[in-house]
């Protein structure tokens, strides 16, 4: 299901069954997820791809990083 909001922002709904012995990266994404965190978590492993060495932060915030903080120039 889509809906698009009158700010421009879409919201999308989706059901996923996630398979052991081919999905198991995306299950152990998922069940690490702090509550709160799931959508922003699936935007960054979609958008990043899924790595082994996420580390989730005790909060969740939408804020976006600045990069320069982190020493690194995009």
């Amino acid at each position: 299901m889509v809906v698009k909001r009158e700010n421009g922002n879409y919201i999308v709904s989706v059901r996923i069954t996630f398979q052991p012995g081919r999905d198991d990266e995306l299950i152990e994404l998922v069940s690490r997820v702090p509550k709160g965190a799931m959508a922003g978590v699936i935007r960054e492993a979609m958008r990043n791809g899924i790595s082994s060495k996420v580390v989730y932060e005790t909060e969740w915030t939408d804020t976006p990083l600045e990069m320069g903080s982190l020493g690194i120039d995009i």
